[in-house]
């Protein structure tokens, strides 16, 4: 008993995974594999869209409202989550009742969480578009994951592996090769992208300390988040005048965007969806593994957004050696980070296990009573 419970500490105090039970892990027969896991990778499929769609909104389409962009992003994710997504008897368990006695008991944390989300979204947006350079926002973004490392080590006290730690600074460090290639003097955009850094780390270990206080799951807080933000985003708004400026905008009086305005209605269509899958699977992802292996493995998404983007606009974005080594570094990071990650959360079934597994009880039990009938008979 003593084995298992240090083995579950262990476990539970590893940055790469939580705990294995079958609310954690998914059994596929031949292998159990951590959800937060496969969650992880949706992040990362949306997290790169969305990266790469709203550098084409700001930059071609001119579009920067950024309280109106993300009260359009959350209204078109509430209708998913609450149309489509409750379709779903997981999704239905998972979140629960919505009403307003559940919302009363941690109004506090629910409200909070909402603002810290608005404000991490609007100043991610507003860093966007002033550090319009893709290698160096990216750069000053990968601090997250160093900052993240700190706090668990030194904090939660969890247990990091060797390749681990390689695999931050590998990916920490090609990161800042590439970005010092690209260092300018607007010391404003870094710092408003170093503030962006610090609300993701408060916005990301809310989700662990929400789960660990409350047990109320994170695709409740998921939906009172989206919920709460609208009518924020709405008051945003009016009170900077995007309403103004956005029906001006969609008159064309003041338009500089290089296409037309249905392109511009598909890319916002698409930022949407994506949105929604990128917000859902960073919830479950947290509540599944932990913060800092969700952006761990997530950084594997600047490498496909660096190279995306370079080979889009090879004009704004120069390939050099210095960037060539960054790449590479971060490549090899991503690469050795996500072999862990495979490791540590998917478990393949020895073939024993299998065996016992698709024993049936009740063709056990009728060979218990023949035995003891035959038994009886002898006596």
């Amino acid at each position: 008993m003593k084995v298992e419970n240090a083995k579950e500490k262990e476990e539970s105090s590893s940055c790469l995974i939580v705990k294995h039970d079958d609310k954690t892990f998914l059994n596929l027969g031949c292998c159990d594999i951590n959800i937060g896991l496969i969650f992880t990778y949706l992040y990362i499929i949306s997290a790169s869209g969305l990266n790469i769609i709203n550098r084409i909104i700001f930059n071609d389409y001119k579009f920067t409202f950024n309280f109106t962009y993300g009260f359009i992003q959350q209204l078109v994710s509430l209708f998913l989550f609450l149309v489509i997504g409750t379709r779903s008897e997981t999704f239905k368990k998972a979140v629960g009742d919505l009403g307003f006695s559940e919302f009363s008991k941690f109004e506090c944390y629910y409200i909070s969480f909402a603002i810290v989300f608005i404000i991490n979204t609007l100043i991610g947006f507003y860093g966007m578009q002033l550090v319009n350079n893709v290698a160096m926002f990216l750069s000053l973004r990968k601090l997250t994951t160093c900052m993240l490392f700190f706090i668990d080590l030194f904090d939660d006290k969890r247990k990091l592996s060797w390749i681990t730690i390689i695999c931050i600074f590998l990916m920490s460090g090609g990161s800042i090769l590439v970005g010092f290639d690209t260092f300018t003097k607007d010391y404003t955009g870094y710092i408003v992208v170093i503030i962006n850094n610090v609300i993701t780390i408060t916005y990301s270990k809310f989700t662990e300390v929400f789960k660990r206080h409350t047990g109320v799951s994170n695709l409740k807080l998921l939906v009172y988040n989206t919920y709460l933000s609208i009518p924020i985003l709405i008051i945003g708004a009016l009170f900077f005048g995007e309403h103004i400026k956005v029906y001006k905008y969609i008159t064309l009086e003041k338009n500089d965007m290089e296409g037309t305005f249905y392109g511009f209605t598909f890319y916002l269509f698409i930022s949407c969806i994506f949105c929604a899958i990128l917000s859902s699977s960073f919830f479950i992802s947290n509540e599944k593994t932990s913060s800092l292996m969700t952006n761990l493995v997530v950084n594997t998404k600047t490498v496909f957004i660096t190279i995306i983007l370079f080979l889009i606009d090879q004009k704004k974005n120069k390939i050099t050696p210095m960037i060539i080594t960054g790449l590479v570094m971060t490549t090899l990071g991503a690469i050795f980070i996500n072999v862990e990650s495979l490791y540590t959360n998917l478990k393949f079934n020895s073939k024993e296990e299998s065996k016992e597994n698709n024993k049936k009880p009740e063709e056990t039990e009728l060979i218990d009573i023949n035995d003891d009938n035959s038994k009886d008979n002898k006596v």
